[in-house]
């Protein structure tokens, strides 16, 4: 199973980060979008389902969506779920441990 570590200090609170697993060539790598929503991390596809176009220039609500920049789909950050779309498909999300001042996300 593929592990990233990140510091904390790297996904400053309330943003969304985007991050690459570190396995395989720089092309193939698969990219993740961090979150700290409220001091917590959660971890999702990078790409919208919609258009698979970028999420890191999006934005995240007060309330825990994050919000397509492109075509405006919103996702659930806990969950991955779409809660409004064009997006019809819900994020993948991963499993998240943190470990001191460490994020460990698990492919």
């Amino acid at each position: 199973m593929t592990e990233l570590i990140i510091k904390k200090s790297e996904i400053p609170k309330d943003s969304m980060v985007e991050f690459y697993f570190p396995d395989g060539k720089p092309w193939e790598r698969k990219a993740v979008l961090i979150v700290n929503f409220k001091d917590n991390f959660y971890a999702l596809d990078a790409f919208c389902t919609h258009n698979h176009l970028d999420l890191e220039d999006g934005f995240l609500t007060e309330d825990g969506k994050i919000v397509c920049p492109w075509h405006g789909s919103v996702f659930d950050v806990k969950s991955g779920k779409v809660v409004d779309g064009p997006a019809k498909e819900n994020l993948r999300t991963y499993i998240v441990e943190v470990k001191g001042d460490e994020v460990i996300i698990h492919e």
